[in-house]
């Protein structure tokens, strides 16, 4: 007989009201990192005519699908410690 185990979803959100981030397993923190995009955009956003000359002009930017625009991701302090790829 096999025992199922439900793990509860991870979330990192920004509290505006509190002005603080707010971790699923820590709670409220105040040490977090950054986590660069890991598709290649400059600040969450491309240079189209880098990418294609011959269907963007010249400073024509595209918006970054993984990062949404961003760049990157804060994580949290405490859970991302030990991750060589936070900035800190």
């Amino acid at each position: 007989m096999s025992e199922s185990t439900t793990q509860k979803a991870y979330s990192f959100v920004f509290n505006t009201p509190k002005n603080t981030w707010i971790c699923s397993v820590h709670g409220e923190v105040d040490w977090t990192g950054w986590v660069p995009c890991w598709n290649g955009c400059q600040d969450g956003y491309f240079d189209g005519y880098e990418e294609d000359p011959l269907w963007y002009d010249p400073g024509d930017m595209e918006c970054c699908t993984v990062c949404g625009g961003a760049g990157g991701w804060a994580v949290c302090g405490e859970c991302c410690k030990n991750n060589p790829d936070v900035e800190w």
